[in-house]
């Protein structure tokens, strides 16, 4: 009896394995065959001459995600890496951020996608990152873009300052001041080794440059940033720049007492602008020398 008992369980046993190999053996080509298809589905969404369906092609990454193969973590990278791309490119950057991040937290564990990949993808987390106002994320995915910049021949040199140039944006929102402005010196210095020292492709910087010294109570680096921007602007006839410099020249001169100059730069402006005959550009002026006329009581 007991001998019949033993010899069913076998059989049981070993049916219950021969089941389970059966199941292996079907859930194999379906695994290899989800990993082929995300290959396709990024060979698609990353061409540009290539049109796809935002809605259909973020269904079929939820039904794959539980077939890819068990334990295959570059496989569930490579799936978040095109979620958060087909999100981003449907402009919905809160959803996008997460499945981006993760995917950058897996490509640093387990690298699936190859180095020119990368550095755009960062670069598109950080931007979505910065859109959102979310300072640290974007400060991360920026300099996880740069080396990946620096080390790819198709990024041009003012491509990548511009991405440094984003990174001490993103520093100075999130209060680092001294590590924004020790970027944004690099970046002024680059962009004077590459399009000249008068060239109007400095100004952003030199504005960046110097809103950092004025967070950092440095009133005369700040003067001086402001001068040359209004030099610069001058000379390449940037009117909004000039009166946006001359302005804030006759607010720092305020904040640090000297009334008369404050003034002074406020009237230039308004000169500037009634020889221009542009009534928007006189409105503007006038209104802020009336403001700084109401500060002093006049």
């Amino acid at each position: 009896m007991i001998h019949a008992l033993i010899v069913l369980l076998v059989a049981a046993l070993a049916a219950v394995a021969w089941k389970a190999a059966q199941s292996s053996k079907a859930e194999a080509p379906e695994a290899a065959d989800a990993v082929a298809r995300l290959a396709e589905i990024d060979a698609l969404v990353m061409d540009p001459q290539r049109m796809f369906s935002i809605s259909e092609t973020l269904a079929e990454l939820d039904a794959m995600e539980t077939r890819l193969p068990p334990g295959d973590i570059a496989a569930r990278g490579q799936l978040l890496y095109l979620r958060g791309f087909v999100l981003y490119r449907a402009g919905r950057p809160r959803e996008s951020l997460p499945a981006g991040l993760e995917a950058l937290r897996i490509q640093d564990r387990v690298p699936f996608l190859p180095p020119q990949a990368h550095g755009r993808f960062a670069y598109n987390m950080a931007t979505q990152a910065e859109e959102l106002g979310e300072w640290a994320t974007a400060i991360d995915a920026y300099r996880m873009a740069i080396p990946q910049f620096e080390a790819d021949p198709a990024v041009s040199e003012d491509q990548r300052l511009g991405t440094r140039e984003r990174l001490a944006y993103c520093l100075h929102e999130a209060k680092r001041y001294d590590e924004a402005m020790e970027i944004n010196r690099e970046v002024l210095a680059g962009g004077e080794r590459l399009f000249g020292a008068d060239s109007d492709k400095l100004l952003v910087v030199i504005a960046n440059l110097a809103q950092n010294a004025h967070a950092l109570d440095r009133p005369d680096a700040a003067r001086s940033l402001l001068e040359r921007r209004l030099d610069i602007a001058t000379r390449w006839g940037h009117e909004d720049v000039v009166d946006d410099s001359l302005f804030q020249l006759g607010v720092l001169a305020f904040e640090t007492g000297d009334v008369a100059e404050a003034e002074a730069f406020m009237t230039r402006r308004l000169d500037l602008a009634n020889a221009s005959g542009d009534a928007r550009r006189i409105a503007n002026a006038q209104n802020d020398l009336d403001v700084l006329a109401e500060k002093l009581g006049r």
